[in-house]
């Protein structure tokens, strides 16, 4: 029985191996955005649902439930951008230095905004813009010229 577990366990690491793609190849930055938004989204799936479901709502017909909503929501982006700044702009940065590619960074951040679905004009709607310093997030949110 013990053989049969330490053969199991050789093989899901062997498999979990062999499923990761090269280094810096096109392969590996879709692999690891993909970790990052699954982790992100993990961590803060309730916040990042209701924003969603308030930029939906403020896109409708507002009522007293999407004031109310907006209320909570600046609680839900100050997490999130706290997430943002502790946990996956760190391991962006690290990708991207781990493979020289400055342009990278960038890249997997305002893609990464976009698929939570943080969105630059809820975010302005909140006077929230503040909470954005990270010069890689701030260039995402900005009102445009």
């Amino acid at each position: 029985m013990r053989q049969l577990l330490l053969a199991a366990a050789a093989a899901t690491l062997i498999a979990a191996c062999a499923t990761t793609p090269e280094p810096c190849t096109r392969a590996y930055f879709v692999y690891k955005s993909d970790e990052l938004q699954r982790e992100f989204a993990q961590r803060n799936r309730g916040e990042v649902r209701r924003l969603r479901t308030l930029r939906e709502d403020l896109n409708s017909q507002p009522d007293l439930f999407t004031a109310l909503a907006v209320l909570s929501a600046k609680r839900d982006v100050e997490r999130l951008v706290l997430d943002l700044r502790n946990r996956v702009i760190p391991d962006a940065r690290f990708i991207a230095n781990e493979c020289g590619i400055d342009g990278a960074f960038d890249i997997m951040v305002d893609g990464f905004l976009v698929k939570q679905g943080i969105d630059p004009q809820l975010v302005r709607t909140l006077g929230l813009m503040e909470l954005f310093e990270e010069p890689a997030i701030g260039s995402t949110l900005q009102p445009a010229q």
